[in-house]
């Protein structure tokens, strides 16, 4: 580890769903722990690193290899910084804005507030990105009747491209979708709504996946969805699982005709925004990662970090916990700090984009200075050791 790395002294302790749930419980498989001995270490300090006061960890680490050899990474506020470093384990903030959308009072120009969510390449210098798109109607004078942030705000998520490994990303316009709601932002709307939080983009088969959120509403449920585009290069080839087959490509609510609009059908035991999907190299399966909530029939007051185990990316396994700790939706005022947007990486991985893992990585997550009973500007980018344990072992 670098010098310049600080560590916290306290340790932290902490075959498909098409078969009944007891087969898959019998088969053999891996658990996911917090490793021995393993210390939180901070791998960029706001007090220290910042560019600007809301310069922050914001959204999930997301990480590849450029041309360069250089690790490349985002985890940042809608003012997208990389992390750029020799490797996963030295990554340091750069001041120079790899993308930022325009602060738009239009909601059909999908450029509000924008975040770089997911990044994938095949060779370190063209990269293409999901953009997690946010639309704030209370900040735009007549655009909601609310005074609430939540209750006016509308997601969709689009792309974008960059051609200097990450240095710098573009979009077209209008937006190309990957995934938007069969409606159209409204005054009266009354809560978030939409999609959001990509997971990371994975590589499988010939084809690209990413998981995506929704809130729901017009025939659509709530949950988790998976998407698939057979050209990456392409952000009009998303579509969305049916249930049956990828077919469900993006509709524009301000420019295409709505009654092509189809729902994606959400994955089972998939509760809320993946952080992370990863493919565990010994084992061959995809585990995702997520930050959740206080959860009283658990007896979690202040929330925790689970996973889930999938051979296919659309069947998953009942959530495990990770281990549990104040989450940014904590409502304990006694909290000196709160965590979220957790990802999980291996530096070790021997994929560009740390699609895979070995049987051991990091939770990378952001540490949260509580004031007040408040979450504020000061956060970290933190990680922490895990390791995966066959069962039995």
């Amino acid at each position: 580890m670098s010098g310049a790395r600080t560590m916290r002294a306290a340790s932290w302790a902490a075959f498909l769903l098409l078969a009944p749930l007891a087969a898959w419980a019998q088969a053999p498989g891996y658990r996911l722990e917090v490793a021995p001995g393993a210390q939180e270490e901070t791998v960029v300090s706001w007090a220290r690193e910042r560019c600007e006061e809301w310069d922050l960890p914001d959204a999930p680490l997301r990480a590849f290899r450029d041309d360069k050899g250089e690790v490349v990474a985002f985890a940042s506020h809608y003012r997208s910084r990389p992390l750029i470093g020799a490797d996963l384990s030295s990554i340091r903030k750069s001041c120079a804005v790899s993308f930022e959308a325009k602060n738009s009072a239009d909601p059909s120009a999908f450029s509000d507030k924008s975040w770089i969510a997911a990044t994938w390449t095949g060779d370190g210098r063209h990269v293409e990105a999901l953009i997690h798109a946010e639309y704030h109607a209370d900040k735009h004078p007549g655009a909601c009747r609310f005074k609430d942030a939540m209750s006016c705000w509308y997601n969709v998520v689009t792309a974008a491209r960059s051609d200097d490994g990450g240095r710098s990303f573009r979009t077209d316009e209008p937006r190309p979708l990957v995934a938007a709601p069969p409606y159209r932002q409204d005054v009266d709307q009354g809560r978030h709504r939409g999609f959001f939080n990509p997971s990371n983009i994975v590589e499988k088969d010939g084809a690209w996946y990413a998981l995506i959120a929704t809130t729901g509403g017009e025939g659509q449920k709530s949950g988790v969805c998976l998407f698939r585009s057979t050209d990456i290069k392409d952000p009009t080839a998303w579509r969305a699982f049916d249930g049956q087959d990828f077919t469900i490509p993006a509709v524009d609510p301000y420019r295409d005709d709505l009654s092509q609009a189809r729902p994606c059908r959400t994955l089972r035991e998939l509760p809320t925004t993946v952080g992370s999907v990863t493919r565990h190299e010994a084992s061959g399966r995809w585990v995702a990662l997520f930050h959740l909530g206080p959860d009283p029939r658990r007896n979690i007051a202040g929330g925790r970090v689970a996973y889930s185990w999938s051979d296919d990316l659309i069947h998953w396994s009942p959530l495990q916990t990770l281990l549990v700790h104040p989450t940014m939706w904590s409502k304990d005022c006694s909290d000196q700090v709160r965590y979220g947007y957790g990802a999980m990486a291996d530096p070790q991985s021997r994929s560009r984009n740390f699609e895979t893992t070995g049987d051991t990585a990091y939770l990378f997550m952001a540490r949260m200075h509580v004031t007040g009973c408040k979450l504020g500007p000061d956060r970290d980018l933190v990680r922490l050791k895990l390791r995966f344990v066959k069962e039995g072992s």
